[in-house]
């Protein structure tokens, strides 16, 4: 049986968030950051977790690729 790169990527449970029907993940360069569905090309906005409760989101727990937790993430570096 061969392994592909789905299954072999590390995984771990991270905090999402959902508004609706909608899940806002980690960023994968920065775990403090949390993006929506299409981002970047499609959708733009970034969001704090405090953001995100503010908006009346509710909190979550996904299993995810790894993400880090320090990389920059601006409209330059999306």
């Amino acid at each position: 049986m061969t392994r592909n790169a789905f299954e072999s990527t590390p995984r771990e449970t991270y905090k999402v968030f959902f508004m609706g029907n909608i899940m806002y993940v980690p960023h994968y360069r920065n775990s403090s950051v949390y993006v929506g569905p299409g981002y970047p090309r499609l959708n733009t906005n970034r969001f704090s977790e405090r953001d995100l409760i503010e908006l009346g989101a509710m909190a979550g727990k996904a299993h995810l690729w790894t993400r880090s937790e320090h990389g920059i993430v601006n409209d330059r570096t999306p």
